[in-house]
């Protein structure tokens, strides 16, 4: 009997063990796989987290046509022109900021425009606003169009912090009072909406913004002028005769302008282009050249002196060691030379 019941117990024993065994190789094999699951999904996380960004590269070629628009005080159809006529206005000048931020939240940063604080504008007010497709690549401008493509003087666009937009116009009938903006779906469009959501004001004055013309890039343009400026291209004895040839190429202001004359007869200043008249010598100071153009509003026209290196001008104000063009119909000041370039 007794060897009965320890068979018995062993045998109990035996299950138990085995019992035993197949809960902690289930414990493993559910340990294993619940690690494996979170080690799937702690993948896909870095994979999402290392997805390709969008490159704002492509805005370099946006920031630099606002450089070049402002430094030559023109522009067209797919630019704000306010930005060019404060940033070239005598009476009541304002400056232009830019900066990158996602504004609608989906992955990809915008570059926003606004004109930077001071006498004018007490807050950062908005100009321009491009996003990138994700698709293609392709810059958008979303901010165009006979309301949003005025921005930053009678028509505003102020940005909430629920990333929509209040819009307000007061530029007549089309424009309208106040409303709002959303982004759409794929964020490559501004959708208007009767009225905005309310939400508050986000604080402009905290975004990382730079200067369109930094004071670095200036110095820098300066320097590069220093450098490329020719001393030797104005030919006097060609002059003399009416041959504006020697005056042929571009010609920079410290101030960033451009005076073009092209080898066809053509001359562009001011954002205009005029047919070129004649040469002829300046009847007040020897050795300075006057280049006429026609222009079909002559009155009042800015007179284009050639002042060859080493000629003294009424002011000499400019670099006299240097040929020259002298650009103004008031008292001339050291913006109003210009010095070849190309």
């Amino acid at each position: 009997m007794k060897k009965k019941l320890l068979l018995l117990a062993t045998g109990l024993s035996s299950l138990a063990l085995l019992a035993a065994c197949s809960n902690q190789s289930n414990h493993l094999s559910s340990t294993n796989s619940s690690s494996s699951v979170e080690q799937s999904q702690s993948d896909s996380s870095e994979s999402s987290s290392e997805e390709e960004k969008v490159d704002t590269s492509a805005y370099d070629d946006i920031i630099s046509k606002y450089q070049t628009a402002v430094a030559n005080n023109q522009t067209d159809a797919s630019l704000n022109f306010l930005v060019v006529n404060y940033a070239n206005s005598q009476t009541s000048p304002a400056s232009t900021v830019y900066t990158y931020r996602d504004l609608d939240g989906n992955g990809v940063d915008e570059l926003i425009l606004a004109f930077k604080p001071g006498k004018l504008f007490k807050d950062y007010m908005i100009t321009d606003i491009y996003t990138i497709s994700k698709d293609d690549g392709q810059v958008i401008r979303l901010t165009d169009g006979s309301q949003l493509g005025m921005l930053g003087e009678r028509m505003t666009l102020t940005y909430l912090k629920d990333k929509t937009f209040s819009y307000y116009g007061s530029a007549g009938a089309t424009a309208g009072g106040g409303s709002g903006y959303h982004f759409n779906d794929d964020g490559q469009s501004l959708v208007k909406d009767d009225s905005d959501t309310g939400a508050e004001k986000a604080d402009l004055s905290s975004w990382d913004w730079e200067d369109l013309s930094s004071d670095e890039s200036n110095s820098s343009s300066k320097t590069s002028l220093e450098d490329k400026t020719s001393s030797t291209s104005l030919k006097a004895d060609e002059l003399k005769n009416g041959n504006y040839k020697s005056a042929v190429g571009t010609w920079k202001s410290s101030d960033g302008k451009t005076i073009k004359i092209t080898s066809d007869g053509q001359l562009d200043f001011w954002g205009h282009t005029y047919p070129i008249d004649k040469v002829s010598a300046n009847q007040y100071v020897s050795g300075i050249y006057t280049l006429t153009y026609v222009d079909s509003s002559p009155v009042g026209n800015t007179p284009i002196q050639l002042c060859p290196k080493g000629v003294s001008d009424a002011s000499d104000a400019g670099d006299n060691s240097k040929d020259r063009i002298l650009a103004t119909n008031g008292v001339p000041s050291e913006e109003s030379y210009f010095y070849r370039v190309d």
